[in-house]
């Protein structure tokens, strides 16, 4: 009984280890747009949010905003954003790392 149960744990081990490393991890991008408010303007939030559109028409929430590109939303103003992408409920997020204006 306790090789058995011995063999079912290491089998159960590996197949772990296997899933962990089939699990993907989100690279880090860079984009570059306009913001805006992600309810006021791009009309994909329930509430005021930044929010970056891409040169390809595509629109990303700014998770992690800092409290000048929130202010510069308003504005429309030109902003690089890195960092992770995710997608929830059929709208593109970024966990920014890096956010900056665009003279």
């Amino acid at each position: 009984m306790k090789k058995l149960m011995a063999l079912l744990m290491a089998v159960i081990a590996a197949g772990t280890l296997t899933w962990a490393a089939e699990t993907p991890t989100p690279a880090s991008v860079d984009l570059q747009g306009t913001l805006g408010c992600g309810h006021c303007t791009f009309h994909k939030t329930s509430s005021c949010a930044a929010a970056l559109k891409v040169a390809d028409g595509k629109i990303y929430v700014i998770d992690n905003a800092t409290p000048a590109v929130m202010a510069a939303r308003e504005d429309a103003a030109p902003a690089k954003v890195s960092g992770t992408v995710t997608e929830k409920n059929g709208i593109l997020h970024i966990q920014a790392t890096k956010q900056e204006m665009v003279k």
